[in-house]
């Protein structure tokens, strides 16, 4: 865009300029630096009235003059500009009158600054923030939400500051992820966190120590430092993203469902491993009955094992394990009775991993469950799940820890619905996250993560017919290939 010519300024008596009462600008009021800024070299950018003289942009260096006792004030009349600088001169009135969503402002502000780099090579951030009277860290945080506009989770958050907290949230999950995997080291980006180390330090303390002080930071963008710092951090999540990208194509699973016992299996893994663990092991409540399956093939009914010695021994033995399976950095979901609440919880809290909140999530199942006793007892109609952390690992998104979801296709006796899945796992799983389902039964979880877009998936089935159930399940779930669906080594 070529640069276009403004119309000559005309000095206005301040006493004439109109003040909407409806202008609700915090920033009004004119600073010393302001004051001192038109003293020594005069107003460069004079205010914008209309032609009966009501102000459209310019409040501050309007005040300004008023405070430096002026009686006239350079101006230029809003109906002769050009049409670059009626859109600034509009986008300032509607800005002070807080006449935008956030999203309209974001879009607005981007757009007068593309206009300008366009116009003016070498124009900065900070060039637009002067000519729109608006705040550093307030500039650079909504050009940095518009240069992600396509992101229609970004705009769709419900306030500015969660758009932003979310771009840096992610690009902290990227880093944690590549952190995780080895892929990146403290010197691959620029360190936003204060890491003390002794001169010297290999590249597994430099990492141990930067996956530490992630713990412990606050990523609210609320001064010019943060700011700054939140930028560093979605610039060092975007090396983090390319090289996440690069190793996805090397972790492949043989198979999405794979028929072992998942300990004897463990024990000798060495491939990839996992952000995020959904275990559903069998609840410990003496339950031994039938199962019903709509596959297609010819229906089978094999007796279901669930004593409490089951379900310690898988719980422990997984914690055993988990460092063969699970990255520095991982979410667990573990479903579970209340009966084992306080021994599961204890179990988890030594073997390193931290309960995020003592309430269970919960999920209703509608008028179906067990009905004990039916003279003395309600029915019970929900199961619960603790979700737990290691390494601090940040969620993918805040949403509730009870869902209503009724119980739809029975494949698997214990089977739980795609949707529900999809709403407690949509927390903590997104393209990043590898999961990993130890006793899969019908592969309801992977089905859940694949839709969630996880990068890669991998269920354990004991039982060889349900295995095989899985198989069908996601081939049928997730279209043609479903139980193939992984990057090709290459």
């Amino acid at each position: 865009m070529a640069s276009e010519k403004l119309p000559p300024i005309v000095m206005l008596a301040i006493a004439d300029i109109i003040v909407p009462e409806d202008r609700q600008r915090e920033n009004a009021k004119a600073d010393n630096q302001l004051i001192n800024s038109i003293t020594r070299v005069g107003l460069l950018n004079p205010i914008i009235v209309h032609a009966d003289k009501t102000l459209v942009a310019g409040e501050r260096r309007l005040d300004a003059y008023r405070q430096m006792n002026e009686t006239t004030i350079p101006a230029r009349i809003f109906e002769k500009l050009p049409p670059a600088a009626k859109f600034e001169a509009e986008l300032q009135e509607n800005l002070a009158r807080k006449q935008l969503t956030w999203q309209e402002e974001v879009l607005a502000i981007g757009r007068y600054h593309d206009m300008r780099v366009d116009a003016f090579p070498g124009w900065t951030q900070m060039g637009t923030g002067e000519a729109l009277g608006i705040s550093r860290p307030v500039i650079v945080q909504r050009l940095a939400i518009y240069s992600n506009r396509e992101d229609a989770d970004v705009m769709a958050c419900p306030t500015v500051t969660g758009a932003f907290n979310l771009l840096t949230a992610r690009a902290e999950r990227a880093k944690m992820a590549a952190l995780s995997r080895g892929l990146i080291t403290v010197d691959t980006v620029q360190s936003i966190l204060p890491v003390h180390l002794p001169e010297g330090a290999s590249k597994e303390e430099r990492t141990a120590a930067l996956l530490a002080n992630i713990k412990t930071h606050n990523f609210a963008a609320e001064t010019v430092e943060d700011i700054d710092k939140n930028l560093q951090a979605i610039k060092d999540g975007k090396i983090a993203e390319a090289a996440l990208a690069a190793q996805a194509k090397l972790e492949v699973a043989s198979d999405i469902i794979i028929n072992a016992d998942f300990l004897e299996w463990a024990e000798s893994y060495d491939g990839a491993k996992f952000d995020c663990i959904h275990l559903d092991f069998p609840y410990g409540k003496n339950y031994s009955g039938a199962r019903t399956r709509r596959t297609g093939k010819t229906h089978i009914a094999p007796i279901y094992a669930d004593d409490p010695d089951i379900y310690f021994n898988l719980v422990a033995g997984f914690l055993a394990l988990q460092d063969r399976v699970a990255f520095p950095a991982c979410h667990c979901l573990h479903w579970f009775d209340m009966l084992y609440y306080q021994w599961s919880v204890e179990q988890f809290q030594a073997a390193g991993w931290t309960l995020i909140q003592p309430h269970p999530f919960i999920w209703s199942k509608g008028y179906q469950g067990v009905a004990a006793d039916t003279n003395r007892r309600p029915r019970h109609t929900y199961e619960t799940a603790l979700m737990f952390s290691r390494g601090d690992r940040k969620i993918v998104k805040l949403d509730k820890d009870v869902l209503d979801c009724p119980v739809d296709e029975k494949l698997h006796l214990n089977q739980k619905p795609i949707q529900m899945l999809k709403h407690f796992l949509g927390m903590f799983v997104d393209k990043h996250t590898a999961v990993l389902d130890p006793t899969c039964g019908s592969g309801s979880a992977l089905a859940a993560a694949k839709q969630l877009g996880a990068g890669r998936v991998l269920g354990i089935e004991l039982d060889q017919s349900n295995a095989e159930v899985a198989k069908f399940f996601l081939q049928r779930v997730l279209g043609a290939g479903g139980a193939d669906d992984q990057p090709d080594r290459p």
